[in-house]
């Protein structure tokens, strides 16, 4: 605040050499103002290399923090906020996550035998989905034959895209639904652009994963008949 205080100050020098008639005022304001310019130009410059770089030093430490949770495979968000994790050890998915980088790191730890449905979601519209067999009705609750049907009467629209989720179903009833978000625009993004296919492979690998997660345990449910 103090910096733009500096600057509109400067402006308002500049403006009244402008408007006095003796030249030796308005030379004195249009250095006081110009000199106020300066400084504030220099003073937000200043003050967004620190930001910058105390913004990148919390994101290191919010990544080396997440590399730190025992996994053997896991991903990472853009802001290093959130992560998905795969401890095949101990056969448990984990999302970290945290509300900023200033707040503690929460982690949901399921058993690879809890997960339950897995898909992805491509601006609030469902575009593949794996569930357990072994539990009737579709626990995200979408009929993926009518999306499809509806993609094919979209117009223009539906070649741009400003979100892609990863919807995880879990046997956890104080938080069924995990969600872990590969990419979040304000602005919509073509399909046609190299960044919405590498995110899109991405999130196409791990729902792979999951989904083998899901189907090599709906086959350990199998009773055995004698």
């Amino acid at each position: 605040m103090k910096t733009f205080f500096i600057l509109f100050l400067g402006m308002i020098y500049i403006l009244l050499a402008n408007s006095v008639e003796t030249a030796i005022f308005s030379k004195v304001y249009f250095l006081i103002g110009l000199g106020l310019v300066i400084a504030g130009i220099f003073r937000y410059v200043k003050e967004r290399f620190i930001y910058i770089n105390t913004l990148n030093e919390m994101k290191e430490a919010s990544e080396e923090e997440l590399m730190a949770i025992p996994h053997t495979q896991c991903i990472i968000s853009n802001d290093c906020l959130s992560a998905l994790l795969l401890n095949e050890p101990t056969n448990t998915l984990i999302l970290a996550s945290r509300e900023d980088l200033e707040k503690d790191l929460i982690k949901k730890e399921i058993p690879f035998g809890k997960i339950y449905e897995v898909a992805i979601v491509e601006d609030d519209m469902y575009i593949a989905r794996t569930s357990n067999n072994f539990i009737s009705g579709l626990l995200l609750g979408e009929d993926m034959d009518i999306e499809e049907e509806e993609l094919g009467e979209e117009d223009s629209e539906s070649d741009t895209m400003s979100s892609l989720t990863l919807k995880i179903v879990a046997d956890n009833l104080s938080d069924p639904i995990l969600e872990f978000v590969f990419m979040d625009n304000s602005e919509p993004l073509s399909r046609e652009e190299d960044e919405y296919q590498e995110v899109l492979e991405l999130c196409e690998e791990w729902f792979q994963k999951i989904s083998v997660i899901i189907n090599r345990y709906e086959l350990e449910r199998v009773p055995i008949r004698h």
